[in-house]
């Protein structure tokens, strides 16, 4: 069975409709899985662009012992609903579209989050929404992988950005096919680097090919603009928020390079309270899921138990996850 079919047969369907006012409300099927151990520590995946919660297969596997695992795929991403335009794609319309998740379908009060990329907002702006309507809601732990979580330090890249521009977005979307959008990002993206040959390629492609995805990439990828508008207030509030916080970053990332985290880091996560932890995986890329699944694996393990953890690098190895800064307040 590939990793897309078994994926795909082990979901259900959530209905959403979306509260942005240019939607009316138009309600949609978005695709969830629940996966790992009942009853085991809940923990909540959130994927990025432009891709899928396919993306955390391998973690899932690796914590699916340790944990009782939530995914879902937003709209347009992954097997979930594609509305193409005048249909707007929000990232505040996906946070609360994660709260409805997480109070209504899955009942979670106890649960840590691992966020990936365009996730790592949404994420950001669910912590807040959950600590306004639902104080409960809020995770013990966040946990923010690779992301251009502050643009300004970020590389766009030239693909990123023909898609941003009207005058070119649609004829680039419509020249990419789903197989040649995950090649490019095997080949770029991660490490080492992979073509369609390999499963989780294959996989990505299925998914970029379910409800003809590509389509709606210029329309996706507009979320962009709400993070170049509100980045630094999500990171303002988070820099004050009593959640422990964890960075978790794939050395070789060329699109959201390591001098982000670096920032993140030091003017809004040490010093806030809380405990926090920055971790660096250096034979990693973008999709330090994928990459490095073992060692982010066991980095999730080490911040569920909330123990004292001295720096130090995961096994001692070369290759090993290392702990570059932590502080409590």
């Amino acid at each position: 069975m590939t990793i897309f079919t078994e994926w795909r047969d082990g979901g259900t369907e959530i209905k959403w409709r979306s509260t942005t006012p240019a939607n009316g409300r138009r309600e949609l099927s978005v695709f969830a899985r629940r996966c790992g151990t009942p009853g085991a520590p809940a923990l909540v995946l959130v994927h990025g662009f432009p891709t899928s919660s396919i993306d955390f297969h391998a973690l899932a596997t690796e914590l699916g012992a340790d944990f009782d695992i939530h995914v879902l795929d937003f709209p347009g991403y992954g097997l979930s609903d594609k509305p193409a335009e005048p249909y707007v794609y929000s990232l505040y319309d996906d946070a609360r579209l994660l709260v409805h998740a997480i109070t209504e379908v899955w009942q979670l009060t106890d649960y840590r989050m691992l966020t990936h990329d365009r996730g790592s907002s949404v994420g950001m702006i669910a912590v807040g929404l959950a600590a306004a309507l639902y104080p409960p809601a809020v995770p013990v732990d966040l946990i923010l992988t690779n992301a251009n979580i502050f643009l300004p330090l970020s590389n766009l890249t030239a693909f990123q950005t023909a898609l941003l521009d009207p005058a070119t977005a649609r004829p680039t979307a419509a020249a990419t096919t789903p197989q040649m959008l995950a090649a490019g990002m095997g080949a770029s993206t991660f490490m080492p680097r992979r073509t369609l040959d390999d499963p989780e390629i294959q996989a990505m492609a299925q998914c970029f090919a379910h409800n003809d995805g590509t389509r709606v990439l210029p329309d996706t990828i507009q979320y962009l603009h709400e993070r170049a508008a509100d980045e630094t207030g999500w990171l303002e509030a988070l820099s004050t928020s009593e959640v422990n916080t964890t960075l978790v970053w794939g050395l070789h990332d060329n699109v959201a390079p390591l001098r982000v985290p670096n920032h993140v880091w030091s003017t809004y996560l040490k010093g806030k309270p809380g405990i926090n932890r920055y971790w660096v995986i250096p034979g990693a890329d973008h999709y330090v899921q994928c990459d490095a699944p073992a060692q982010l694996a066991e980095i999730v393990r080490l911040t569920a138990r909330g123990d004292d953890i001295a720096l130090q690098t995961l096994g001692d190895t070369p290759d090993g996850a290392v702990l570059v800064d932590t502080s409590a307040r």
